[in-house]
């Protein structure tokens, strides 16, 4: 099999399928949360610690409602659920301490392990001895089931970042704690992933004492220096994509196109696409939002990753991010000063208490990354009580997507990413 078949065919797997492929053995659980969603989520175990497991059986739950009738409240999907975890516990690989990996805003757990075998940070992480398991927050590709709504519904969409905070994580946390025995573990978020452990923190401070250390990669929680030009320009309609959101269920930007037309489209395009073309593309989407003038972006993998990536969100979530543009402050969902009384009682929204968070922090920034300036770096610096380190990553064009698709990523990044983690 060629290189170019090899990529077609992984823009049409599934991350699981992407895991086996690469010579991992994929778990798929389905962790229920609070409020009623269903959140799929990805573990990552090396073929030496469990024997192979069946993937065929993943549960198709893009259209369909969940019914949980007939299961526990929160439960893993893998039909040999218990043969697996018997397999962990005689094997060892459950002595290993776990660690989360968040993806940001319209992504998934997919974008962790595109680079492949011994440069994804999924596999760099399994391969360094640790216990990977890869989120998928509300509303993406994996996570589109509810007990009661289904993605038709307008209620389904009625999220932003702070429920995935408040609901999503600790749900996480506490179901992989619970199957691996374990008291605490790692956590690695990038972009919204790391929004949203602030919020968990700054909301639910008694999961301090069940994190052993957080990695913060292009951390976003204060935006007002952001250079994203083509957030500069959303910002100014930020009413109007509010008010498309509660106005009717067509104007839902609940998810960008993901199916697989678009992936045969747009994989089709690339591939065939002049250099001049394909680089127009790049500079037009991707570079837009993450910073111009990076060379870390094979030009070979967009048809892969355009087959996972966008992974859709609610509107909800950009909105949120535009509003902290806009007040330069981290802060609850802004529903206007009438509603804003009755939910929060004050006229304007709570700021997020990022005092409460004690957990050792430890953050990587880069010059070129048009979403996280270094003055808002530091701002938020400034406010976490226990960050152990700053990092800026070693390449001064090193931008936000860079972190996920980076070239080098594994020796500009990964690599201090294990040593850290190690320190905590």
């Amino acid at each position: 099999m060629d290189k170019a078949t090899s990529t077609q065919d992984e823009a049409h797997m599934t991350t699981p399928e992407l895991i086996k492929a690469h010579g991992y053995i994929p778990e798929i659980h389905h962790i229920w949360t609070e409020d009623g969603y269903c959140l799929n989520v990805h573990r990552v175990i090396s073929s030496n610690d469990q024997v192979p497991i069946k993937t065929d059986s993943i549960t198709n739950i893009d259209t369909a409602v969940i019914n949980n009738s007939s299961e526990d409240f929160n439960s893993s999907v893998t039909p040999d659920c218990h043969r697996v975890l018997e397999a962990l516990k005689s094997s060892g690989a459950d002595s290993k301490l776990p660690v989360i990996v968040n993806h940001g805003l319209i992504s998934s757990s997919a974008d962790w392990v595109l680079l492949g075998p011994r440069k994804a940070l999924a596999y760099v992480l399994c391969d360094n001895g640790f216990d990977v398991w890869l989120a998928n927050a509300r509303g993406n590709t994996y996570s589109k089931g509810h007990k009661h709504y289904s993605i038709k519904n307008r209620e389904f969409w009625n999220f932003s970042w702070h429920e995935i905070g408040y609901y999503d994580l600790p749900a996480m946390i506490d179901y992989i704690l619970e199957k691996t025995g374990h008291s605490e573990l790692y956590y690695i978020g990038h972009s919204q992933g790391t929004t949203t452990f602030y919020v968990m923190l700054s909301e639910r401070p008694e999961y301090n004492s069940k994190i052993k250390g957080m990695i913060s990669l292009a951390p976003i929680a204060f935006l007002s220096n952001q250079r994203s030009p083509l957030f500069k320009y959303l910002v100014h309609f930020n009413d109007i994509l509010e008010w498309f959101q509660w106005s009717s269920y067509f104007f839902n930007f609940h998810q960008f196109p993901r199916n697989k037309w678009q992936t045969r489209v747009f994989g089709t395009l690339v591939r065939n696409a002049p250099c001049a073309v394909t680089k127009s593309f790049c500079n037009c989407w991707f570079y837009l939002v993450a910073g111009f003038g990076s060379d870390q972006l094979d030009k070979s993998m967009l048809p892969l990753i355009l087959g996972h990536f966008p992974a859709g969100a609610a509107i909800k979530q950009i909105v949120h991010y535009g509003q902290l543009i806009i007040s330069g402050c981290f802060r609850k969902y802004d529903y206007g000063a009438k509603e804003n009384l009755k939910i929060y009682g004050s006229t304007q929204p709570p700021k997020y208490n990022l005092e409460r968070i004690k957990v050792p922090v430890a953050i990587f920034y880069s010059d070129n990354d048009f979403l996280t300036h270094y003055t808002d770096v530091q701002k938020l610096v400034n406010r976490l009580p226990n960050v152990v380190e700053v990092k800026k990553i070693p390449y001064e064009k090193f931008n936000h997507i860079d972190y996920l698709w980076g070239r080098d990523a594994r020796t500009l990044l990964y690599n201090r990413i294990i040593i850290t983690l190690k320190k905590f």
